[in-house]
């Protein structure tokens, strides 16, 4: 039986062409805006934003609204160097578009790499760092102090895209291992004040930006190279990346109204806006993953690891506040309410408050990840307390590199909070999770 001819928009008559061309160009300029992807693609455009020659990268998330990362470059006329974010825009709804920009500054843009090293005894009764006290340099420099190669990749589909940074950072430690007394975590022994028995190691550092269609939130993938340290117990350091300071208030200067995270506990701050008297609990378990949060007003920034606390792939340094209040805890080294700086498991808004006036706010808004400072110790050391538990640990991964994931949250804040929301056991908030690179 012969089939009818099948009419469409290039077979039909004129009139009927017409009138579909029409409702085409209509349906199309009503869905996606002159310069934003295909509803279920990744794209990257070189562009300059805010004065910055950046890889810009635009997709749709879950709700259909678009969402953009400006990755800065190296060079191209860029003062300092490359290898982060200096923008990020999401839609609350599809007649508005909140940015977060790089404020500028010495610690301003995000997603650089951190990493503070851990403190020691010398021969000569001083405490500090090697880089300090040995070699009279900082011990944890920001890597946007140093050059990146960057790379992009869209995937065959287009559904998703990465772009890679790789960086060398400095990590100073002994040329002689020292391993840690496994029922104290300090040193075995004190170390040599002398510089001769103390070098500086470059460690190579790749940072993947991943980007996917229908996803809300990047995920960021650091790896951290520690064969050119050549053997475990000579460096010890914290994994704070990614790092860095957005304003994602949409540029109002609000003051941070909420400090959340979650460990092993939930933290939260009782009281707006956060001052160093401000309330608290952090006694609240919880069942999900680990996250980090800030929210001014309305505005949200977070990080979230994307997998279980249980499963995660860092561990937590000692803190006494840990699963306390505010009520039944106070810090010993100053006279207010919030934990000692040193306590907070993730860099966040510790610094940034005044310490001459422990009531004053503060609109900083640096944010970062967190963990001990023992990596890079070898099996001499194989869980670390953090105050309420011993976690298993491994500072040393027999492949060398220390492997771990984040994402990135911005949104209008909602509820208990939009990363907690996101890091929930029971989360509708996706995050991207194809791999692009091998």
């Amino acid at each position: 039986m012969p089939t009818a001819p099948r009419v469409t928009a290039s077979t039909a008559p004129f009139p009927l062409r017409a009138i579909a061309a029409a409702l085409l160009a209509s349906a199309t300029l009503l869905a996606l805006p002159a310069d934003a992807a295909p509803q279920d693609e990744v794209t990257v455009k070189k562009k300059t934003v805010n004065g910055v020659v950046a890889d810009v990268y635009s997709w749709y998330d879950s709700r259909g609204l678009l969402r953009t990362v400006a990755l800065k470059r190296q060079g191209e006329g860029n003062p300092g160097n490359g290898g982060y974010a200096v923008q990020m825009t999401y839609r609350p709804n599809k007649n508005t578009t909140v940015r977060a920009d790089d404020p500028g500054g010495n610690d301003g843009g995000f997603g650089y790499f951190v990493g503070h090293e851990g403190y020691r005894t010398f021969t000569n009764n001083d405490y500090g760092t090697v880089a300090g006290k040995v070699f009279g340099t900082d011990d944890s420099p920001l890597g946007r102090r140093f050059p990146v190669t960057g790379k992009s990749k869209v995937a065959k589909n287009k559904k998703s895209a990465a772009h890679r940074f790789e960086m060398t950072y400095p990590r100073y430690g002994t040329r002689t291992p020292i391993p840690k007394d496994p029922n104290t975590g300090e040193f075995a022994e004190k170390t040599p004040i002398e510089k001769a028995a103390n070098r500086k190691y470059e460690t190579p550092v790749t940072i993947t930006w991943t980007f996917q269609a229908g996803q809300d939130f990047p995920r960021i993938d650091i790896a951290v190279d520690l064969s050119g340290v050549g053997q475990p117990d000579r460096v010890n350091f914290d994994l704070r990346g990614p790092y860095g300071v957005l304003d994602f208030d949409h540029g109002k200067g609000l003051p941070v109204d909420k400090v959340m995270w979650g460990d092993r506990y939930h933290f939260e701050t009782t009281q707006s806006p956060v001052v160093r008297n401000t309330p608290w609990t952090w006694n609240v378990a919880n069942a999900g993953n680990r996250y980090t949060a800030l929210i001014a007003g309305k505005y949200e920034m977070g990080l979230y690891e994307p997998r279980r606390f249980v499963k995660s792939m860092i561990v937590h340094g000692y803190a006494n506040g840990r699963g306390k209040t505010s009520g039944n805890y106070r810090c010993d080294d100053a006279d207010w309410t919030l934990p000692c700086d040193w306590e907070w498991p993730y860099q966040s808004l510790q610094y940034s408050l005044p310490y001459d006036n422990p009531n004053q706010p503060t609109t900083g808004k640096k944010i970062a990840w967190g963990s001990t400072a023992f990596y890079g110790t070898g099996d001499s050391l194989q869980q670390v307390f953090d105050g309420t538990t011993g976690d298993d640990f491994v500072g040393w991964p027999e492949a060398e590199v220390l492997r771990y994931s984040v994402c990135v949250v911005l949104g209008i804040t909602k509820g208990d909070g939009l990363t907690k929301a996101a890091a929930a056991p029971d989360s509708a908030l996706t995050c991207a999770r194809q791999q692009i690179f091998d």
